[in-house]
């Protein structure tokens, strides 16, 4: 009886290690994916698969200030293969493998007048915005965001990624309807927020220029072309 309950208790023991530490990583993680893409994630379930293997089920990322959706992207689940090492030691987190299955995305671009303050700097009295972050930039011409340095910086690198069977929801605010584009399968590699790598909004790019050759509203395209310089 003794020995059955001491199997007992340390089986006990071992379950709640594994646990607590599971909800450590996945905290860790959260954080850290929230920072990197600069919104809010929302998740249902993450599974790791020791020692490296981390599933992800029902992601979302919600939309700042959100115009016409709520969010920006959804999938049912995501699979991540990290390098161990770079998570435990030094300032570069390494992503071996991302795996994305039936992703959603949501593009919301709302069209704008300048102030008449404005206007004297810009060709045009329209200026675009969207909820990634890019147009605004473009349609304004502005220049490169000067970050602050600070005395620890913590990037990240994908080595290798795939996502397929996407589809992308096109709100152009001008537009009375939205748009349902299914998108191209993609493969990247070696790419992140990390100097002498590929940026991860360069990869945000090519997967516009996917939607603005996919979409078949003749009128949004030539905005899609106009905002993004395709």
């Amino acid at each position: 009886m003794k020995k059955k309950l001491t199997i007992f208790f340390f089986t006990f023991i071992i379950i709640l290690i594994v646990l607590f530490n599971q909800k450590i990583i996945e905290f860790y993680f959260k954080n850290k994916f929230s920072k990197w893409v600069e919104k809010d994630i929302l998740f249902e379930d993450f599974q790791i698969t020791y020692p490296n293997i981390i599933t992800i089920k029902n992601l979302k990322i919600k939309n700042t200030n959100p115009f016409y959706y709520d969010l920006i992207f959804e999938t049912k689940s995501i699979s991540i293969n990290v390098d161990i090492k770079s998570f435990l030691f030094g300032n570069l987190r390494i992503i071996n493998n991302l795996i994305i299955n039936k992703p959603k995305f949501y593009l919301e671009v709302i069209q704008k007048n300048l102030k008449l303050e404005d206007q004297i700097e810009s060709d045009s009295q329209i200026v675009f915005e969207d909820n990634i972050g890019i147009a605004k930039k473009l349609s304004q011409n502005l220049p490169d965001k000067i970050w602050p340095i600070k005395e620890k910086d913590i990037n990240f690198i994908i080595l290798k990624s795939k996502i397929s069977k996407g589809i992308t929801y096109l709100n152009i605010s001008s537009f009375n309807e939205e748009s349902e584009i299914l998108m191209s399968n993609f493969e990247f590699a070696s790419f992140g927020n990390q100097k002498n790598y590929q940026h991860y909004k360069d990869i945000l790019k090519i997967m516009l220029f996917d939607v603005f050759a996919r979409e078949k509203d003749k009128k949004k395209k030539r905005i899609l072309k106009k905002i993004y310089k395709f």
